[in-house]
């Protein structure tokens, strides 16, 4: 019986490994098929809308620089040694809405 158990839990494994496979390939060729469509329609929205494609390339292309300046930011002040706080003065955030952790005295 446990001969019989284990040769089907090993067909039943292999189907599946075949489907997810299966799977996997049908997700990538759909992925690539998007990628197309998207490619087209930038396309078309450059020739029928150049102004404004213009425009909101300008923005996407500032917005996604300012994302890359934040991280760069938070990197460096990451990788910084922390100085020690003392006084009044390090309960102020360096910048608006950043909070300051420090060690409880309790």
């Amino acid at each position: 019986m446990t001969d019989t158990t284990t040769h089907l839990e090993e067909l039943i494994a292999a189907e599946r490994k075949k489907a997810n496979d299966r799977i996997t390939k049908l997700r990538k060729q759909a992925e690539t098929e998007q990628r197309k469509v998207d490619a087209r329609v930038v396309e078309l929205f450059k020739e029928q809308k150049p102004e404004l494609h213009a425009r909101l390339e300008g923005e996407a292309r500032a917005a996604l620089d300012a994302e890359k300046s934040e991280r760069s930011r938070k990197a460096k002040r990451a990788a910084s040694p922390t100085e020690p706080e003392s006084g009044p003065e390090a309960a102020t955030p360096a910048e608006p809405g950043e909070e300051v952790m420090r060690p409880w005295n309790g």
